[in-house]
Parts: C-alpha cells; sequence; structure tokens
C-alpha cells in the first residue's frame, strides 16, 4: 500500500523504525523519535476516527488498535484492516511475531529482525540483574494508586523487567467490571480492595517499585513522586524509602506500546537504571 493509516501507535513506532512511510495518524502529542508525525495528516483520535478526513486521504490500509476496535466495522468500509495486538501475558511472543508478520508483509523482515536482536540482548543483560527479585507494578491516577499484577493490563512490567510479582497473577480473560458510579457501594467496595492489594503489596516488601505516572502523559506535571511519599504505607518500604522506584515514561508505556524503536529505548532505561 502506498498510503496508510494507523491508530495504533505501537504500529506506527514499528514502521518508522522500519522506514515505511505512514500519511495519517491518531490526534497525539509526537516528540522524539516520532516528532516528524506532528505534521501528518491527523485522521481523528486514539478511540474515535474521523470519516470525512480518512475518505479524503484515501488510505489503502488501517491499522486499528486496542483502542479503536470497535470502529473496525466502519474502517472496513473505506480500506483494510488490520489489527496487531500483544497480550500482557505473553509481551514478548507476540510483539516478535506481530512485528516479523508486519516486516515480511512489507519486505522489511531483515531490518525487524536486527531490531528484535538489539532488545534481546538488553534483555539478556537486564534479567541477570533482576533474577530472584520482586516487584510491583503501580498506576498513579492523581491520588490513586491501583496495582497491576500479571494479567492486568501492565502485566507485561513483570516479562519486560524479569522480576517476579508480589501478587498472584490474574486470568486476563476475566471481563472487566464496568465502572460504579462514584460514591455508590461497588464504587466503595472497589476502592477497599484496591486499598488491600495495596496493603498486601507493602507487606511483601518488593525489591522494586515500578510506577506509572497517569496524569504525566503527553508532558504533563509528574505527580507520582509526590503522590507515593505521602502515601502511608507505600512510603514505607523498603524499595521507596532506598530509590528502588522505577518511574516508567508514560507515553512509551501508556500510549505507544509495543514499537520496535519504543520497546528498544524502555529495555535500554530499564537496564541502565536496574543495574
Amino acid at each position: 500500500p502506498s498510503s496508510i493509516a494507523t491508530f495504533d501507535l505501537s504500529i506506527l513506532d514499528s514502521l518508522n523504525a522500519l522506514g515505511i512511510p505512514v500519511t495519517g495518524v491518531p490526534q497525539s502529542l509526537y516528540e522524539g523519535h516520532l516528532a516528524k508525525f506532528a505534521q501528518t495528516t491527523v485522521v481523528g483520535t486514539l478511540f474515535e476516527p474521523n470519516y470525512e478526513v480518512l475518505e479524503n486521504l484515501e488510505p489503502e490500509l488501517i491499522f486499528a488498535g486496542g483502542r479503536s476496535q470497535q470502529a473496525i466495522p466502519q474502517l472496513q468500509e473505506l480500506a483494510p484492516v488490520a489489527v496487531l495486538t500483544s497480550r500482557s501475558t505473553h509481551f514478548l511472543d507476540d510483539f516478535r511475531q506481530n512485528n516479523l508478520n508486519l516486516a515480511t508483509a512489507f519486505d522489511k523482515r531483515e531490518e525487524a529482525q536486527k531490531a528484535l536482536k538489539e532488545i534481546d540482548a538488553n534483555l539478556a543483560q537486564l534479567h541477570p540483574v533482576t533474577a530472584n527479585k520482586t516487584g510491583a507494578f503501580l498506576f498513579v491516577v492523581r491520588n490513586n494508586v491501583i496495582a497491576h499484577a500479571p494479567g492486568d493490563r501492565f502485566g507485561y512490567a513483570y516479562e519486560l523487567t524479569g522480576l517476579e510479582s508480589v501478587l498472584p497473577a490474574k486470568d486476563p480473560n476475566t471481563p472487566t467490571a464496568p465502572r460504579p458510579e462514584p460514591g455508590s457501594p461497588e464504587a466503595k467496595a472497589a476502592e477497599a480492595a484496591r486499598a488491600d492489594t495495596i496493603t498486601q503489596i507493602t507487606q511483601a516488601e518488593p525489591d522494586w517499585l515500578i510506577v506509572l505516572d497517569r496524569g504525566a502523559i503527553n508532558g504533563a506535571e509528574k505527580t507520582a513522586a509526590t503522590t507515593l511519599a505521602q502515601h502511608p504505607e507505600i512510603s514505607q518500604t523498603e524499595a521507596f524509602k532506598a530509590g528502588r522506584v522505577y518511574y516508567a515514561d508514560p507515553n512509551g508505556w501508556y500510549v505507544i506500546g509495543g514499537g520496535l524503536d519504543n520497546v528498544n529505548n524502555i529495555t535500554v532505561d530499564l537496564l541502565q537504571a536496574m543495574q
């Protein structure tokens, strides 16, 4: 295809790494190695396509991401649609296979294999450092701290870091409960369950805390460190007091995800932080 639109930023990252042009992107803050896409035609948001713009762009191929799954039937009326997503429980296997499939389709397999070898080399250095060590992933939204175990959305953090979760794994196929109304009995029960999970983490004394500051996405203010410092339990863990806290790049982990350049950057950063 000579004209490609993507609503999946991990695919955009990989296409860019492989030197494949993209003519339509979702609205986002493009910086660093993706800065050039700030001037590319915006075809909607990560969740909602702009069908009028897409019709004028006339893409020959559209990549839909996890956030735009519901739009696939309408997108298919405009062009063939491809979806390449990674499961949180088999992230690295899916990531490798998806990128090899993508590269093969565009006759870029050698380039993808080279990029994957660099990532594997980073992990081969990182995992001996983290062997037999434990961790906990904390998703911080304003003043709320939400733990993610293997099987949760960011469960792939344990696979990437090589850390053993102090929380038991969850079944990723369990349906997500609808968000309860604020102040409702269901909301209060969910809040109590999250607090119990945090207590479970702090009592286990993980070797590392991996923290994603949701509020810092797209260059917004970073508040997670302050939130954790003021938390009555997390602030008292040995990991927090010793500075064994890895603050994940919010755009890289939350917005982009499994792109070739992005995962390479994440693994390099993890290695530098945890050595």
